[in-house]
């Protein structure tokens, strides 16, 4: 069975010497800003909630005002909604967080306040950290890497480079169809019903909200203002995110494995609370969200190595842009497992 990854304990083997030292100096710059904090772990919580909250009191507002058209109310609508969603999309970053004990001093704490900030977006703690620690230690692996292994499936990782038109589809085409609507059901939904992990803790979180909804007839609101942006922009929201942090880049190096997506677009709304800044957290996971653009900028100033070997982008078209140009291709190797990456492509031998 593999075992989670010790996220302070990044790959080093297969390294030429002047790339392990780089990767040990800019280790060292990051190892400044590890220290947590409760209040900054308990803002984030309550800030995500306190947003939401306005959402809803500023939608309400413009839909009773007498003054707008119902145009005008849709649009403020939509966009209240598309916020509520970018808070929703940074509580899954806050579990993100957790499962790295980023979130508050005593790693216990991250399970006693699970409920503020998983079960929101159903999601599992426990669930969450033992694979994406793996993800940590292993990244990029055709078999060991859970993200990679979705990749493959969907075809982006492969043996021949995927047409343009495939590759357009799958990022702007089928998101809208409602499969990962239905795949976020069939997967992460029922899953948080049916493991075994914080029951019934989960059960009893539900019920008081259900509850409260039906006692104070909300259903209408409930569903406009939670039930919209969770089932019907999160998703797509989600498998944007995901494209983007690592395709196209070379899973095998210190440097340059992961992409840091840093546009207006990205920073509010797919990749909240520092989640864009990728090529720092895959250095060190152990710099929490609110300390980690501090270390990036600390690591752009004093690493030449972190300047110029990661991918920095500023907008959400840039990215798109740079996978459809660096496809991530399969070819048979006799000699291992181990990943290459070779005239812009990575190269894996087939299991």
């Amino acid at each position: 069975m593999i075992q989670p990854a010790e996220p302070s304990k990044p790959r080093i083997e297969n390294k030429s010497a002047d790339d392990v030292q780089a990767f040990k100096e800019a280790l060292a710059i990051t190892n400044r800003h590890k220290g947590r904090s409760n209040l900054w772990g308990a803002l984030a919580i309550l800030s995500n909630y306190a947003a939401i909250a306005s959402c809803i009191v500023f939608s309400e507002c413009a839909c009773a005002c007498p003054r707008l058209d119902n145009p005008a109310r849709l649009a403020v609508y939509i966009l209240m909604a598309l916020v509520i969603s970018s808070r929703l999309r940074a509580f899954e970053h806050l579990v993100h967080e957790a499962s790295h004990n980023n979130l508050f001093t005593n790693p216990c704490a991250h399970e006693w306040f699970e409920f503020t900030y998983a079960f929101p977006v159903f999601r599992l703690l426990k669930v969450f950290r033992t694979l994406h620690l793996e993800h940590h230690k292993y990244l990029g692996d055709p078999v060991r890497d859970a993200d990679v292994v979705r990749f493959i499936d969907y075809g982006f990782i492969s043996d021949r480079p995927m047409s343009a038109r495939r590759k357009t589809w799958l990022m702007f085409g089928l998101p809208w169809t409602g499969w990962f609507h239905y795949e976020y059901i069939n997967t992460l939904f029922i899953e948080f019903w049916t493991h075994p992990s914080c029951y019934p803790s989960k059960v009893i979180y539900w019920a008081l909200v259900l509850t409260a909804v039906y006692f104070t007839d909300t259903w209408s609101a409930f569903g406009w203002y939670y039930a919209v942006p969770w089932l019907g922009i999160l998703p797509i929201t989600r498998w944007w995110a995901e494209l983007g942090e690592h395709l196209g880049m070379d899973m095998t190096k210190h440097f340059g494995n992961s992409r840091t997506n840093d546009g207006f677009w990205q920073r509010w709304w797919i990749h909240p609370l520092n989640d864009g800044l990728h090529a720092a957290h895959h250095l060190n996971s152990q710099v929490p969200y609110y300390r980690l653009r501090k270390a990036q900028a600390e690591l752009l100033a004093e690493s030449t190595a972190f300047r110029e070997k990661n991918t920095f982008v500023n907008g959400v078209w840039e990215t798109f842009s740079q996978i459809y140009s660096r496809p991530t291709i399969i070819r048979e190797r006799v000699e291992g497992v181990r990943a290459e990456w070779n005239n812009g492509h990575q190269m894996w031998a087939k299991h």
